[in-house]
């Protein structure tokens, strides 16, 4: 509650904020909840499919990474309560979603504050990537292409999702199907970097020879 207050005071306090970081354990409900319906219109249904998918991949007493991606709340929602795992993650809406899971250890990278993307960072300062491996990480990307990689829109981001890539011991791309033979802003990586891809339709023959050849799954 103390961060929501200070994000909200913007008007109030022109000087630029950080959060050193920190975690939380077994944190109370909010009273302000974040809910699925929230996050997703009612006509856009097929939008959980992903996330849906992304969370059935989460098992008891995993260590997970989340970046600042567009499914990763409505993923974080899905998954089941009874299940205890640890999440690691830079963004404050994220950081909201996991604070609600009872059986969830939240760890908050911490950093200056850019309200833009809503999260904190600093390439500068240690993090709980230095130390720790996640099992799992779930990125998101806006841009997929075979000769360009795997891009997202945000350069911010990618200090912490390149550093996830290497640290990590399974990696999941969440993005949609028109995503495929696009190219954005910052480049994120190769493509066979992924353990897992996740979309919403079947990959044309080249995606899925390519994936084939570089042992990367496909999920849908």
């Amino acid at each position: 509650m103390t961060i929501r207050r200070d994000l909200s005071s913007d008007s109030d306090n022109p000087f630029p904020m950080s959060l050193l970081g920190g975690y939380i354990v077994a944190l109370a409900q909010p009273h302000c909840g974040l809910s699925t319906t929230n996050i997703i219109t009612p006509d856009q249904t097929q939008e959980l499919h992903i996330p849906n998918l992304a969370a059935g991949m989460i098992s008891d007493g995993d260590v997970l990474f989340f970046d600042n991606g567009q499914f990763i709340p409505a993923l974080i929602e899905l998954i089941p309560d009874n299940i205890h795992f640890t999440g690691i993650c830079y963004s404050h809406r994220v950081f909201l979603a996991l604070s609600q899971k009872k059986n969830a250890t939240t760890l908050l990278c911490g950093g200056e504050y850019r309200p833009k993307s809503d999260s904190f960072y600093n390439p500068t300062q240690s993090c709980y990537l230095d130390d720790i491996n996640p099992k799992k990480a779930f990125l998101c990307a806006e841009g997929i292409h075979l000769d360009f990689g795997v891009t997202c829109y945000n350069i911010d981001d990618l200090y912490m999702k390149k550093k996830a890539i290497d640290k990590s011991i399974r990696k999941i791309l969440l993005t949609k199907y028109h995503y495929f033979d696009e190219t954005v802003t910052a480049n994120m990586g190769e493509l066979s970097q992924f353990d897992v891809i996740i979309s919403d339709r079947k990959l044309n023959k080249e995606y899925e020879d390519y994936c084939k050849i570089h042992s990367v799954k496909f999920i849908y």
